[in-house]
């Protein structure tokens, strides 16, 4: 479906380290004296991280941090372990700075600002601040919103863009993207904006989910999600990079695995569907940066 690809990858390398905090250079020994990699996760972001019914957490940013580990294990030469650990939009920098986590894979996006502060992975999704509103309502633009009470999570891209756009409206803060849904049904607010995959996902939970709509057409603004790491460790980066783009390899070749785990989260009977064209094109535009990944599964 997909053979346009031009060659990519990575090269990487392996240096030492100590325990936490973690300093420059010092994650990939701290993952192997610990053979742990303690991974930062969210439980109310569907389809990227979330707990299922049986409370286990899964979700689309859950297998690219599989993929992470297995490949983190191939190159230290010994098992290597998945930690959990729980975060929220407050803290989820904070516990990367202060070296509780080595990483965090979830809908955060790149921004000029938090790079200041944390580095980033090579993108693996993206999407845009868009709004659920109920059907009808001609919120679709920033002059119908004047006056308007519209949810937003305080201190995320999602706030800042409907400053920038919606300059009019009234921004109610909410906690979440549970409790924004939860405001707009009650009818406490006229919409909730956030990131449009997330806004389906939350669409898709509602028993009168025809009722509502996801405006306007095009984002206000694009958001590229990444893993969020450790300032200054390019050897961790390395591997992390090398795992998802040899993920989206295998997307835009057709490799089984890649295409099951799209599939399992976007594809039409999964939990949120993405069109995998459309995605397939953006994984395309930034593995053509890098060398070819060889394989062994497709040859």
């Amino acid at each position: 479906m997909f053979k346009k690809l031009i060659p990519i990858g990575l090269s990487f390398s392996l240096i030492c380290g100590v325990q936490i905090p973690v300093f420059a250079g010092e994650v990939l020994n701290q993952i192997k004296t610990a053979g742990i990699i303690r991974a930062g996760y969210r439980i109310d972001t569907p389809p990227f991280a979330f707990v299922d019914n049986q409370g286990k957490p899964v979700g689309y940013s859950l297998d690219i941090l599989e993929l992470i580990r297995t490949h983190t294990q191939e190159q230290l030469g010994k098992p290597i372990k998945l930690e959990l650990i729980k975060i929220d939009t407050n803290n989820r920098f904070d516990k990367i700075k202060n070296g509780d986590i080595a990483i965090e894979c979830g809908s955060t996006t790149v921004t000029w600002e938090r790079d200041k502060i944390v580095d980033f992975s090579v993108s693996y999704f993206a999407s845009g601040t868009q709004m659920i509103v109920k059907k009808g309502s001609g919120f679709a633009n920033s002059e119908s919103l004047v006056g308007a009470k519209i949810g937003v999570i305080p201190k995320t891209t999602n706030e800042k863009a409907m400053k920038t756009f919606a300059q009019r409206a009234n921004l109610i803060p909410v906690t979440s993207e549970e409790e924004g849904w939860q405001k707009l049904q009650k009818g406490e607010i006229d919409g909730f904006a956030g990131d449009g995959i997330l806004l389906q996902a939350l669409k898709k939970q509602g028993d009168k989910s025809n009722s509502y709509e996801i405006v306007p057409e095009f984002p206000y603004m694009i958001e590229s999600y990444a893993c969020t790491l450790p300032e200054n460790d390019s050897q961790w980066r390395d591997i992390v990079n090398y795992s998802i783009v040899k993920f989206m390899q295998g997307v835009v070749t057709d490799t089984p695995s890649a295409i099951d785990i799209y599939d399992r989260w976007f594809g039409e009977t999964g939990n949120t569907p993405y069109p995998i064209e459309t995605m397939a094109d953006y994984f395309q535009g930034i593995a053509n940066g890098y060398e070819w990944i060889l394989i062994k599964e497709q040859y």
